[in-house]
Formats: structure tokens, C-alpha cells, sequence
């Protein structure tokens, strides 16, 4: 398999997993943004 062709595959699995998981890093650091506010309170 040529180098081009790897990266290609290598970027669309990275697009691919990252798309899956932004929600959920996403969902994770607004949890611990209200937690950190709840305690400035």
C-alpha cells in the first residue's frame, strides 16, 4: 500500500472516531464546567 493511501485511510478513521467522539469530550467538559461553577457558588 503507498504512503498516500495510508494517510488517506489513517485521516477518514480520524475524522470517523472523531466525529463519533465530540459529543461525548464535549458532554464531559460541560459536566466539569457546571461542577466547577456549582462550587464558586
Amino acid at each position: 500500500m503507498a504512503r498516500e493511501e495510508a494517510l488517506k485511510i489513517g485521516k477518514v478513521i480520524a475524522d470517523n472516531w472523531w466525529a463519533n467522539s465530540r459529543p461525548i469530550i464535549l458532554s464531559k467538559q460541560h459536566i466539569e464546567k457546571q461542577k466547577a461553577w456549582r462550587l464558586k457558588k
